[in-house]
């Protein structure tokens, strides 16, 4: 089921802040080559995974837990009993078509390779996997 148009790659690197009131805020969201139709869970899961930086570096899996909860609460995520599985598909996605990409001779997706990127998508996939119960019981 469609539901809305989805970004496809909501994250810090693809948002514009401005100062406000000596803070930094985010003011829109650019990059926009992705976007398609889809379903809210998509981009919302992708929120959580880029924005709350869900993997290896993060120390509280309580507090992980916490703001997932409240970033779907804040988009008014009713069913959320899937959160935890799409980012999980969003990241499985990302490092196989990185490797595909890459595999394939595109240039941009082998430098992410030998940057390292393939590694962190898996580890942060390894980190969601392993605290999968904790974050699912959150969101309930």
């Amino acid at each position: 089921m469609i539901e809305v148009v989805c970004h496809n790659d909501l994250s810090p690197k693809n948002t514009v802040y401005r100062p406000v009131s000596g803070a930094l805020r985010p003011v829109a969201f650019i990059d926009w080559d992705l976007a398609a139709p889809g379903v809210r869970i998509h981009d919302v899961a992708h929120v959580c995974w880029q924005y709350l930086s869900l993997g290896p570096s993060i120390q509280d899996a309580s507090e992980a837990a916490r703001r997932l909860r409240l970033i779907a609460d804040t988009y008014e995520l009713v069913d959320r009993r899937d959160l935890v599985s799409v980012i999980l598909w969003w990241q499985d996605r990302c490092w196989r078509g990185i490797e595909a990409a890459a595999d394939a001779g595109n240039l941009a997706m082998i430098r992410l390779r030998d940057a390292g990127v393939v590694a962190e998508v898996q580890q942060a996939y390894q980190w969601v996997s392993e605290h999968r119960d904790h974050m699912d019981r959150a969101l309930r």
